[in-house]
C-alpha cells in the first residue's frame, strides 16, 4: 500500500505538468458560472428569510386596505375593513384620524368609493 501511494504521489504532478493552461473564454465561462450560482444561493436565503421572519407576525386577514386615495404629498384617504366593519381614516404626517365609521349604515356595503366621500361630506 505505501508503494501504490508513492507512486500515486509521484505520478500526479506529472499529469497536472502534462495539462493544457486555461483559454481566456474557458476562465470567463466558469467566473459567470459560480457567480450565477452563488447569486442564485443568495436569493434563494433571501427568500427563505423572509418567509420565516414574517411567517409569525401575520397572523390573519382581520384588516383589509380596501383602497388609498392621496390628496396631498403627505396626506391619504384611507378605507378600511376591520372584522366586518368599514372605517374612512385620515392618514397624515400628524397621525391617523377616523373620519367616518361606515358600518353602521347597511347600504354603504356595496358602494364604491367616490359615493361614499361625498355621502360623508
Amino acid at each position: 500500500m505505501p508503494m501504490l501511494c508513492c507512486f500515486l504521489l509521484a505520478f500526479f504532478p506529472a499529469t497536472a505538468w502534462a495539462a493544457e493552461p486555461p483559454t481566456m473564454a474557458s476562465a470567463v465561462l466558469r467566473t459567470a458560472w459560480a457567480l450565477l450560482v452563488v447569486a442564485g444561493l443568495i436569493l434563494a436565503l433571501y427568500g427563505l428569510s423572509k418567509k420565516k421572519l414574517f411567517q409569525g407576525r401575520i397572523s390573519g386577514n382581520a384588516i383589509k386596505i380596501i383602497e388609498l386615495r392621496p390628496l396631498q404629498p403627505k396626506s391619504t384617504l384611507a378605507l378600511v375593513e376591520v372584522r366586518g366593519r368599514e372605517y374612512l381614516l385620515g392618514i397624515s404626517t400628524g397621525g391617523i384620524h377616523l373620519l367616518a365609521d361606515l358600518a353602521g349604515d347597511a347600504s354603504t356595503q356595496h358602494k364604491d368609493f367616490p359615493t361614499l366621500l361625498a355621502e360623508q361630506e
